[in-house]
This record gives structure tokens, C-alpha cells and sequence, in this order.
């Protein structure tokens, strides 16, 4: 028997919907009142868009409901660093925070009837996979509609958890993990969690809940998993951001159901095999276009029109709106490199045959008005260590005479980049515009992970040997220079904290190790106040550490500018 799937159905339910940190929980009742209060005190506030960013899922939850219960519209930003904070205040949009209690909370009233949730609207940004972020709006009618999905293509008892080590603040993550508990009287994980060993730590504590778990996860964590990491009362684990690479479910012991979609669509089909065909979800339709592109069409979409997704598919039944299908690769990826029809996701699996090359993306790079072909490629260990004896232009014809064989002369990439793992974003999407920067003058080193926590901003870089700092430092033995270090370190900063105006001194700067080519290094930043203190660290040495003294930017708007 499915549950019922509507927000006021749980309003005055006393079960658990909220894990903390601490262990401690939230009911539903709780949590409603609480957004209670908090709408009487965003709803006398002026503006008419707020942006909201909050790693605590309860805080983000009761403050998306209290923006939207207080006629707000709420813009979820893909991250939340200094330019995007600067390019929204000029929209007059800022970030919103929990208010003190200054207003009656009976002065509003919890009101979720249809007229609310049509009119109530959220905008979710893309991944920015093919160039720049847009906005994409949804009602939190569509939102609702598509969590009623979910329950209709998928069965979970009433007493599940949700665990999630992907983001609230995207789309996968907010229905997954959020909205359908909340609409289906289940309960989360407040916290996000970074690794396999973070997800079966929290089962074993949670175990006194005596309530089962499903793991909301992302291709580029789980293959990560090991044999010794033991999922504790996983009912399921769903995948989403990517295709999951073969092989990896044997390693979980737990059913896993990818799901394919977009911002645009919302979720569209999943399945639990590697070579399975896609099935819809229970309120998807589905069609083909000329070109056997995939069409969808679903009252959780931003439209209620046919939208064309860009996915070459094979369908299992022709002209059947619930047919399952085969993904058969983007169309996009289909271009034309002087007068020649090329396919870069053929290009890619060529370079996958070579041996060493683990993954590999292709993409089209403009050099001196001369559009050519660039790679972006993973060497196995053997593989890279080879490159690092051999050098980077020795590897690289190697690999080109190997790819000779298989590819015509124009089909082989011109640019290379050699890195440890594919750059990707909170979706465990590959960011295009990033990925090809990457070809243009190297003046930071290359970003491979960026985790945002209460206590700590950290990064895993990358120091690729075409990075500026290393010319001239030194030849024949290149290394970063400690002001570069400064450098970037002072750019990182300020990237996260909006406020951090210019840096005017230093405390305790320690350089203890060198940074050579082709390390990859931990950066950890935390902030007291105008003072940064941070720690560069490969494995368990420190290469250097220190604090930076930043002055502070007087917000134009400090009534509305928050600084986290």
C-alpha cells in the first residue's frame, strides 16, 4: 500500500522527521512550527527574492518553507562564493539566514492548499555542464508532483532515514533527501556525509533508531568503494549526476538504482542494472524526435510542454509513452572539426582501449581562432608514474602512435592534460567551462574536490607542470614558490567569504616541504573573524601553514548581506 505523498498530511505528526548531528531529532511538528515562526520573520522583509544556501538540511528546510510560506521566491544557488554573492546583490538578492524572533508567530498561519503550491516558486541553476549556469524555475506544486513519482515507482517503508552525501542545494539531492520524507512522513540525516566510511559510521550509531536507511549518493562516490565498507540496514542506494561506471555495484552488496534527469526535466528514468534499459517514472512520458532524440514530457517539469532533451535513445517499444529505452549518447557531442562530422564520445572510448587511460573527456578548444580537439585524461598508477619518468611530451607521443591505429590523424587530440581525477561539481557533473580552462594560461592549480563544512573550507588541488608559477622556478627542477602559494591561497579565501576585501598581513607562515609537479594537495581553510589560518598537506606531511589577515568589505547592505 503507497503512502500518501502531501506536506499538510504530516503537519501535526509527532514522528521523527529530523537526524541531527548530535543525534538528537526533530518531528514533524516541531519542524512546522518552526517554520512557522521564522516565516513571520522573513514575510515583513522588503525583498521579494531571497537566495538560500545552508550545509545544516534542517536549517535549509525551515527556511525554504518559512521564504515561501512568507510570499517569497527563493533562488538556490549552485554554490556560494564571493563573484555570485556580489553578481546577486547587484539584483538586489541576497542570502537569507535564520531571523530572531521579532514578530508574532501567530501573526501567520501554515497554509499548503493548491493556490499555495502553484504560486510558490523556486529557481534551481543547471550544472553549467556546457558553459554557464541558468536558471531553471519550478513550483513547489511541480516539486511535490514529482516526489509523488518517487513513491509511485519505488517502495520504502514508512520508518526509512535518509542518508545523503550529495547536496541539498541541488535538485537531486533536495527531492531525494528533503522532499520526499517530508511529503511521505519518513525522516533524514541533517548532516551531509563526504566518504563510504562517513555513510557506514552514521549507520552504526543511528542503529538505536532501529529504523532502516536508504543512501543517496553520486557515481564519482561510490566508485570509490571498497569491499570492507559495509553498508548497516541499506534498504537501497540511488545514484545520480552521471553514468555509473561497470562494475562498482558488486562492491555495495546493496541494490542500486540510478536515475537519469535534469534541472530542466526532473527526474526521468531509472534502473538497477549496468546494462539495463531505462524505465520511466510512473508520471514520465516519453517520445522520440527526427534525430531518435529523447523527448519528455511530466507534470514535475518546468513545462507542461514536450522538452527536448539532447539524448540520442533506442525505445524498446516505438511510439509507447512508457517504453523503456537505451542512452545512446548526447547529440551535442556530435561536431564538426574542419568539414569533419566527428564523435567525441567515440573519440573518448578510443582513448579508454589505450592501455593506462582510466577515464577521459574530449572537448572542442579554441586556440588562436583554430578550433582543436583537447583531452582531458586519468592515467592508472603504472600509467602516470611512467609519464612523470618519461615527461609529458614523450607520453604523449606514445599515446598518440597508439591511437593511430584506431583513429583517423584529425580525430586525435592536440592539447593534453594528465590529472588524477576528472574536476567535478556538486553533482558529480563535469563542468565543461572549468574543463576547458584548463587549456587556457594556468594560474591556479587545479581544483579536483571542494567540500564546504560548519568547520572548514577544504580543496584537493592539483599542480599540473603547466601551471605559470612553475616556469622560471626553478629549470630542470621546477617548484611553487611560497608567494604563489600566498597567491592562491588569498584567491581561495575570498572566493568563499564575500567580505574579505584585500589581505594586509601574515601570522606564523611556515613553508616546510616542496610543491612539485604533479602533486596533489590538501588545502584547508578556516576563519576567526578578518584572520584565515590554512594548511597545505600531502597525505599526512604539512607543506606549509600559516594565517592571513584580511580587511573586511563593508556590506552596502548590511541589513540583507550575510556572511556565513
Amino acid at each position: 500500500m503507497r503512502m500518501s505523498c502531501h506536506f499538510k498530511h504530516h503537519i501535526n505528526s509527532t514522528h521523527l522527521l529530523c537526524v541531527n548531528a548530535d543525534l538528537t531529532s526533530v518531528s514533524f511538528q516541531a519542524f512546522w512550527q518552526d517554520v512557522k515562526q521564522q516565516a513571520a520573520q522573513i514575510q515583513p522583509l522588503s525583498a521579494p527574492v531571497w537566495a538560500l544556501w545552508e550545509q545544516d538540511s534542517y536549517e535549509f528546510l525551515v527556511l525554504l518553507f518559512a521564504a515561501l510560506q512568507a510570499g517569497k521566491q527563493v533562488v538556490l544557488p549552485p554554490h556560494r562564493v564571493s563573484e555570485l554573492e556580489r553578481q546577486l546583490a547587484a539584483e538586489q538578492i541576497y542570502f537569507l539566514k535564520r531571523l530572531d524572533l521579532q514578530h508574532d508567530p501567530d501573526a501567520i498561519q501554515l497554509n499548503l492548499d493548491e493556490a499555495f503550491l502553484k504560486q510558490a516558486q523556486v529557481y534551481f541553476y543547471t550544472s553549467g555542464s556546457t558553459g554557464q549556469p541558468k536558471k531553471i524555475p519550478r513550483t513547489l506544486q511541480q516539486l511535490l508532483n514529482e516526489v509523488a513519482g518517487l513513491e509511485a515507482s519505488f517502495s520504502l517503508p514508512a520508518t526509512a532515514i535518509a542518508i545523503a552525501t550529495v547536496s541539498h542545494q541541488h535538485i537531486y539531492g533536495l527531492l531525494f533527501k528533503l522532499l520526499w520524507p517530508l511529503a511521505s512522513g519518513r525522516s533524514f540525516y541533517a548532516q551531509q556525509l563526504a566518504f563510504p566510511e562517513h555513510v557506514v559510521d552514521l549507520q552504526q550509531k543511528i542503529a538505536g533508531f532501529q529504523h532502516p536507511n536508504y543512501v543517496i549518493s553520486s557515481p564519482a562516490l561510490l566508485k570509490r568503494w571498497t569491499n570492507d565498507v559495509l553498508l548497516q540496514d541499506c534498504l537501497m542506494v540511488y545514484s545520480s549526476g552521471g553514468k555509473l561506471d561497470g562494475g562498482v555495484r558488486p562492491y555495495l552488496s546493496r541494490p542500486i538504482t540510478e536515475v537519469f534527469g535534469s534541472s530542466e526535466t526532473g527526474g526521468i528514468a531509472h534502473r538497477q542494472a549496468d546494462d539495463a534499459f531505462w524505465t520511466p517514472f510512473a508520471n514520465v512520458e516519453i517520445a522520440t524526435g527526427q534525430q531518435h532524440e529523447l523527448m519528455v514530457r511530466a507534470n514535475h517539469a518546468y513545462t507542461e510542454d514536450w522538452i527536448m532533451t539532447g539524448d540520442k535513445v533506442e525505445l524498446t517499444e516505438s511510439q509507447n509513452p512508457k517504453s523503456s529505452f537505451t542512452l545512446l549518447g548526447r547529440l551535442d557531442r556530435i561536431i564538426k572539426l574542419e568539414e569533419k562530422r566527428l564523435s567525441l564520445d567515440a573519440i573518448e572510448q578510443s582513448l579508454l582501449s589505450v592501455d593506462g587511460v582510466q577515464h577521459s573527456h574530449v572537448l572542442v578548444y579554441a586556440k588562436e581562432h583554430r578550433q582543436m580537439l583537447a583531452a582531458v585524461v586519468v592515467l592508472s598508477e603504472a600509467a602516470r608514474a611512467e609519464l612523470i619518468k618519461v615527461g609529458k611530451a614523450k607520453y604523449v607521443a606514445q599515446l598518440k602512435a597508439q591511437l593511430a591505429n584506431k583513429l583517423e590523424s584529425m580525430a586525435i587530440p592536440r592539447q593534453w592534460r594528465f590529472l588524477t581525477q576528472m574536476p567535478q561539481n556538486a553533482q558529480s557533473k563535469l563542468n565543461q567551462h572549468y574543463l576547458k580552462s584548463l587549456f587556457s594560461p594556468l594560474q591556479l592549480p587545479v581544483v579536483l574536490l571542494h567540500q564546504v563544512s560548519a568547520e572548514q573550507i577544504a580543496y584537493q588541488l592539483e599542480f599540473t607542470p603547466e601551471l605559470e608559477c612553475f616556469k622560471g622556478h626553478f629549470p630542470g627542477h621546477p617548484i611553487y614558490p611560497g608567494v604563489g602559494q600566498i597567491g592562491f591561497i588569498q584567491h581561495f579565501a575570498r572566493e568563499n567569504w564575500a567580505d574579505l576585501h584585500w589581505c594586509n598581513g601574515f601570522e606564523q607562515l611556515k613553508f616546510q616541504d616542496l610543491i612539485r609537479p604533479y602533486m596533489t594537495v590538501r588545502l584547508t581553510l578556516k576563519r576567526n573573524a578578518h584572520k584565515v589560518s590554512f594548511e597545505l598537506q600531502q597525505g599526512d606531511k604539512t607543506l606549509a601553514s600559516g594565517r592571513l589577515l584580511f580587511a573586511l568589505e563593508q556590506p552596502e547592505n548590511s541589513g540583507h548581506s550575510i556572511n556565513r
